[in-house]
């Protein structure tokens, strides 16, 4: 503890805050979302009822996140409407969990390993269920010990006679430090094996996003494919995805993101033997116009192994951010 810190701001407030708030107008109307904020100028909320996902997202007054025309939709659609694309009418923000038995495309899959009474197969709905399930928030608040901001909750995906998963997420973010840290545990609840599979659909949106961004820490063919077309946004543009397996091409982490025209630099890790896969989707139709980097596992596990009950799995990610000399209509200046 500092004293001499808490002599001159005794709740600390002055320096960073994380408050628990309810959204009164717009889409989002009725949903919880903590709201936080630290002394190094990162800034976050997170979307209490829409899986304990990061909703927005900036550092040093520049928006960092992705922000979609779907605006927070709450309550949220069912994913599995629309023949299984219901998932894109609750689409948005920086962080958004896609699992936790499914992600990609709506798919038939067998279900015999849950004993279930009525149904030899289910369908999954699109990038799976858990960005629309509300959380049971645990804590949140600033740790005048340790000077970290901090939030905590458990997300709970389940069915009769189906999954019973349980998503454990910690938010961590020191006082005066510039690294957002996710801590995940994702458990099965359930007496029957169940499938488990996540991907970290991270999403980034302008002015962090824009024709001078470029990526890095990625194998040398994908970064020259990317970054040889320029985020702009484009009326015809649909979408393009590029996938690395770290198995097949190794590579080294973080992954960076720098934009020099908003002088910023995020790094991002995360652990590569449990998330082994990571694509990067480039979505730069106007009015969408979103750069995602998601790091998953394997959809399907290649030894066809399934989650024991009470097994868990655990991740971490991490996003560092800097500024570096801001470069604006070809001059360079510091901030």
């Amino acid at each position: 503890m500092d004293i001499e810190l808490l002599k001159r701001s005794a709740d600390l407030r002055s320096l960073a805050d994380i408050r628990l708030v309810t959204l009164e107008d717009g889409p989002g109307r009725g949903q919880r979302i903590l709201v936080a904020r630290n002394a190094a100028g990162v800034a976050f909320e997170v979307a209490v009822d829409r899986g304990f996902d990061i909703s927005s997202l900036s550092f040093k007054g520049t928006n960092i996140g992705w922000h979609s025309p779907a605006q927070m939709a709450f309550p949220t659609h069912d994913p599995g409407s629309e023949d299984g694309w219901g998932f894109l009418r609750n689409f948005d923000g920086f962080l958004v969990t896609c699992g936790l038995d499914h992600y990609s495309k709506p798919s038939e899959v067998d279900v015999s390993h849950y004993n279930h009474p009525h149904l030899a197969t289910k369908k999954m709905p699109l990038h799976g269920r858990i960005a629309a399930e509300k959380a049971r928030l645990i804590s949140h608040g600033v740790d005048t010990e340790t000077l970290d901001i901090s939030c905590e909750a458990i997300v709970r995906q389940a069915s009769v006679f189906g999954e019973t998963l349980e998503l454990r997420r910690k938010v961590t973010l020191p006082i005066f430090g510039s690294e957002l840290t996710i801590e995940d545990t994702v458990t099965n609840r359930g007496f029957r094996p169940t499938e488990h599979a996540i991907m970290y659909h991270t999403n980034f949106g302008y002015p962090f996003l824009d024709d001078t961004l470029t990526i890095g820490g990625l194998p040398d063919e994908v970064t020259s494919e990317i970054n040889s077309s320029p985020p702009r946004p484009d009326d015809d543009y649909g979408e393009k995805v590029d996938v690395v397996d770290n198995r097949v091409t190794p590579h080294q982490l973080p992954v960076l993101l720098r934009n020099p025209k908003c002088g910023i630099e995020i790094a991002m890790s995360y652990g590569q033997a449990v998330l082994p896969k990571l694509a990067v989707w480039r979505a730069y139709q106007s009015g969408v116009f979103a750069l995602g980097v998601e790091p998953r596992t394997d959809l399907r596990p290649i030894d066809g192994a399934l989650l024991k009950p009470s097994e868990g799995r655990s991740y971490i990610l991490t996003f560092g951010f800097s500024r570096f000399e801001k470069q604006q209509q070809g001059r360079h200046h510091a901030r």
